[in-house]
């Protein structure tokens, strides 16, 4: 990897996950995806509740990856796990496994149901057990969940990717990323992408995703965010512009 590539990252779930979603015929791993892209390091996520522990299989696939940070709960359409802590302990028993595991995180998090579960006592244990393996806790936060009262919430966490979910918004993302970096000021961030439009699941727009790539890693190259998120391996072998612009663009900065 590039000094560049080992801060981008792949949004990970298992090759398939989104075929139903977006119509699609995708089979691309997030190996495949790591080698294709040059993006190895990657957050791993149950999608549907497609991942259920134990995970020692899934930690053993993936120690091929770069980093890899692993869901804590999986996305909404995920079951919520039984225990307390979600899926905390499940990680930290896949840690033998999975050397190359350094954090956990919760996906889809600021909905009611699941910041009435997760109460800010129950993320800080959950961060707690993480940070006690040397492992860091992350979160999602959406630009339209920016105006909720989340300071208690957010002080949990260590990181927060932070991702604009309709690409009409994008041309207001200088005005979402001032509130979210004052919000998560001294926490680690990273800035998600889509490269395909799942606010109404359609193809996304290649000049408006190409401003919004080129402005993260115009931030990333300053050192003023610690990684870019790209969504996702998924639909990485789809025969979509968005693809092409991110392989150019990831070729044009790492040779900067």
């Amino acid at each position: 990897m590039s000094n560049f590539t080992k801060k981008l990252w792949n949004w990970g779930h298992l090759e398939g996950s989104h075929n139903d979603l977006v119509g699609l015929e995708c089979q691309m791993t997030p190996e495949e995806f790591g080698k294709e892209y040059g993006i190895e390091n990657s957050f791993i996520v149950s999608y549907g509740g497609n991942m259920q522990p134990p995970f020692r299989p899934f930690a053993e696939r993936f120690s091929k990856l770069g980093n890899v940070i692993w869901s804590v709960i999986g996305d909404s359409s995920s079951p919520l796990p039984d225990d307390r802590l979600g899926n905390t302990k499940d990680i930290l028993e896949a840690l033998p496994y999975g050397n190359n595991i350094i954090g956990g995180v919760v996906d889809d998090f600021f909905s009611p149901k699941r910041m009435e579960i997760f109460t800010p006592e129950v993320l800080a244990d959950i961060k707690k057990a993480l940070n006690e393996k040397g492992l860091e806790f992350w979160c999602v936060l959406y630009a339209h969940e920016l105006d909720k009262d989340l300071e208690k919430y957010i002080s949990c966490f260590d990181g927060i990717t932070f991702w604009i979910w309709k690409p009409e918004e994008i041309g207001d993302m200088e005005q979402y990323l001032e509130k979210f970096f004052s919000l998560a000021f001294g926490k680690k961030t990273m800035l998600g992408v889509y490269t395909y439009d799942y606010s109404v699941n359609a193809v996304m727009d290649a000049s408006v995703f190409e401003k919004q790539l080129t402005h993260y890693f115009d931030l990333l190259k300053a050192e003023k965010t610690d990684g870019v998120v790209v969504c996702s391996s998924t639909i990485g072998d789809a025969d979509l512009e968005t693809n092409r612009v991110l392989k150019r663009l990831i070729k044009k900065y790492s040779e900067m």
